[in-house]
C-alpha cells in the first residue's frame, strides 16, 4: 500500500535529562548522541562547527540525513537531506514519507534513554 507524505517533525530544544540531575559537559552528550546512534544504525559524521549530520540507510533503497546540534542543556534533530523518501512540499510546508518521523522518533528515544545513564 502507497504512503502518502506527512509534514515533516523536527526535533527542537530537547532538554537533556540524567537520573542524577547533573549538567552534563557537551563531550558527553556527544558519546551519549554516538552510542545511541550507532545502536539505532545511523552512522555519524562530524562537522566543524561541532554539530553532528547522522545518515540513516534502509534496505539499500531510502537514506535519511539529520543534523544533530547539542549543547550541555539541550539538542535538536532536524531534516537535512533524504533519497527515495518522497520528500516535496504541500501547501509551503515540507512533507516526507511517514518512515522519516517514526525512525527520527526512535533515534530520539534512544538517546534519551543513553543520557538517562550517565
Amino acid at each position: 500500500m502507497a504512503r502518502f507524505p506527512v509534514p515533516i517533525i523536527n526535533h527542537e530544544n530537547i532538554s537533556v535529562a540524567t537520573t542524577s540531575g547533573k549538567v552534563l559537559q557537551v563531550e558527553q552528550i556527544k558519546q551519549a548522541i554516538l552510542v545511541a546512534a550507532t545502536a539505532k544504525g545511523w552512522t555519524l559524521a562530524y562537522q566543524a562547527d561541532g554539530s553532528i549530520l547522522a545518515t540513516l540507510f534502509v534496505r539499500g533503497k531510502h537514506t535519511v540525513v539529520v543534523a544533530i546540534a547539542y549543547a550541555t542543556d539541550k539538542y535538536s534533530m532536524t531534516y537535512k537531506d533524504s533519497i527515495n523518501m518522497k520528500y516535496g512540499t504541500q501547501d509551503g510546508q515540507p512533507v516526507i514519507h511517514p518512515f522519516y518521523n517514526k525512525w527520527t522518533q526512535e533515534l530520539k528515544e534512544a538517546i534519551r534513554l543513553e543520557l538517562l545513564k550517565v
